[in-house]
């Protein structure tokens, strides 16, 4: 039988597996990455990226290519049984760069994914391709894998399962997964063109027949329809049903449908997500209600965390920063649940009487400024941030932490006077940030060099009223007043470490950057 060697294994090529791929690509990792079908994806399961998610396509290099599949910046408008609206959300702010709310055809994300793939020499996929069982031998794991009625073994030092909600290797592990799992059936119908021009999603907060629709690019669009006990059973639901129900809560007429499903709900996390060198991520590590369009994005968010761990773990043979993964995303996933619980709940309120006390209890947000800004802004979403892993809390007085934050992501512009997104400069690798009206008077030569042999980038970053000027490490200006703004004004004159995954892990006054080298030797495994 084959053997073929591979730093990573990555088992399933959806949107999680195949984000993990590139990002892996492009930290120079020798990676297999195996599909039980024979191409991507063409079922348009996921159908809402956010800014997060973007922001990681960015990190890729796709992000210029996939902008222009998207139907960027939707809100959501909550109507009463009547359609009469009570509550809106439509976020503005780009923190991250890009827009909170934005509607894909998952089938073209997984294709440009795929393609990306190809710039990499050191990713092979294998399509058409079955794990049939796992063994361990000197510390290396042996994957029999079945392709093309072949067989072969993968020898790996780590293993990803990103083989989804039904994960082979999780049940092939034992792991058993904790939560709730919803006595609801939902009938979820894709149209390939929409006769509902609505840009906005539409939220149907009926307690008799709870509906929710979704704008998509090019006239696509979805509509989820709560089930009664005698509806669709054996997952069967004939044309003349779903007229009625369009008819009843929609204005589509001349319809042809893309897919139709009915499913069952879940919010399951994974009890342990490694298991020795065995990974799991996305759906195989956690299940999520639809409702708040997260299910996906967390899976990104996974992948983003993990990939440059796995790079740095092959690279400087450093498995003690893999142990921070779990900890590091499973309460933000948690958090991402309970949020869409309790939009679920919004969306399908128990009888009339609830129904009618959610709308008198946004009635009486909408009175009060921040609180309707909470709501119309999306600020109630849990931003990522965790409090423990790979992060080193120093003690200063500047009010509000960042540590354990996603570092924002103005527009910038060089000294040429051309902007771009910050993440621009960042090329995936640690970066140390100065944020200062002069940045290159806080660092000296030598120091910028001893980064750079680290790995590490310099960067300096200007406020908003101060032009940038030519030094020996790139420094930009912020455009956009993010950081400028009174919430992080406060850190003027500060250096950030910011990881690969763009997460502050520690900032410090400029004077003791060079201790910013304890976090490189624990990194690097240094002494």
């Amino acid at each position: 039988m084959k053997k073929i060697y591979a730093d990573i294994l990555v088992v399933g090529a959806g949107p999680t597996g195949l984000v993990l791929a590139n990002l892996l690509g492009s930290h120079g990792i020798n990676t297999i990455l195996i599909e039980k079908n024979s191409a991507t994806g063409v079922e348009p399961r996921a159908v809402s990226i956010d800014d997060e998610s973007l922001r990681t396509l960015q990190a890729i290099g796709v992000i210029e290519k996939f902008l222009p599949m998207i139907s960027k910046n939707y809100g959501s408008y909550y109507l009463t049984p009547k359609g009469k609206i009570f509550a809106l959300i439509e976020p503005k702010e780009r923190k991250y760069g890009y827009y909170k709310r934005n509607g894909f055809d998952q089938p073209q994300l997984e294709k440009l994914l795929y393609e990306s793939l190809k710039k990499y020499d050191c990713v092979k996929v294998l399509l058409s391709s079955f794990l049939n069982k796992i063994n361990y031998e000197e510390q290396l794991n042996l994957s029999y894998i079945s392709t093309n009625n072949n067989s072969l073994i993968i020898k790996s030092k780590y293993i990803v399962a990103c083989d989804g909600g039904t994960s082979g290797i999780r049940k092939l592990l034992g792991i058993s997964l904790s939560g709730l799992s919803f006595n609801e059936r939902w009938l979820i119908i894709d149209l390939f063109e929409s006769d509902n021009k609505f840009r906005h999603t539409q939220v149907y907060c009926d307690s008799r027949r709870p509906c929710i629709t979704l704008p998509g690019p090019r006239g696509i669009r979805r509509y989820e329809f709560k089930l009664r006990n005698n509806e669709c059973k054996d997952g069967v639901c004939d044309e003349k049903f779903i007229r009625k129900l369009f008819h009843d809560n929609g204005n589509e007429i001349n319809f042809k449908i893309r897919r139709k499903c009915v499913y069952n709900f879940h919010a399951l996390v994974a009890e342990k997500w490694r298991h020795g060198s065995i990974f799991l991520a996305g759906d195989a590590a956690h299940l999520s209600p639809p409702f708040a369009g997260q299910g996906m994005n967390s899976g990104i968010r996974d992948a983003h965390n993990l990939a440059w761990k796995l790079a740095h773990a092959v690279k400087f043979d450093n498995s003690y920063i893999l142990n921070s993964y779990e900890t590091e995303r499973k309460s933000h996933v948690w958090q991402m649940i309970k949020i869409s619980i309790l939009m679920g709940k919004i969306l399908a309120p128990k009888n009339s009487f609830f129904s009618l006390i959610t709308r008198f209890l946004f009635l009486i947000l909408s009175l009060y400024g921040p609180a309707r800004n909470y709501i119309t802004q999306m600020r109630f979403k849990p931003e990522p941030y965790f409090k423990k892993g790979l992060l080193w809390h120093q003690q200063y007085k500047k009010g509000l932490n960042i540590i354990g934050r996603l570092f924002p992501q103005p527009l910038v512009e060089d000294i040429e006077g051309k902007q771009f997104l910050l993440d621009g400069l960042f090329n995936n690798e640690n970066v140390i940030l100065i944020f200062s009206e002069n940045p290159q008077k806080h660092i000296k030569t030598a120091l910028i060099k001893r980064f750079k042999k680290r790995n590490i980038i310099t960067i300096g970053l200007t406020p908003e009223w101060i032009n940038p000027v030519k030094a020996e490490f790139m420094i930009v200006r912020e455009v956009t007043k993010l950081l400028s703004s009174k919430s992080y004004i406060r850190y003027l004159d500060m250096a950030f470490f910011i990881r690969p995954d763009r997460y502050v892990a520690s900032i410090i006054e400029t004077k003791s950057m060079d201790s910013f080298f304890k976090i490189a030797n624990i990194f690097q495994n240094k002494a």
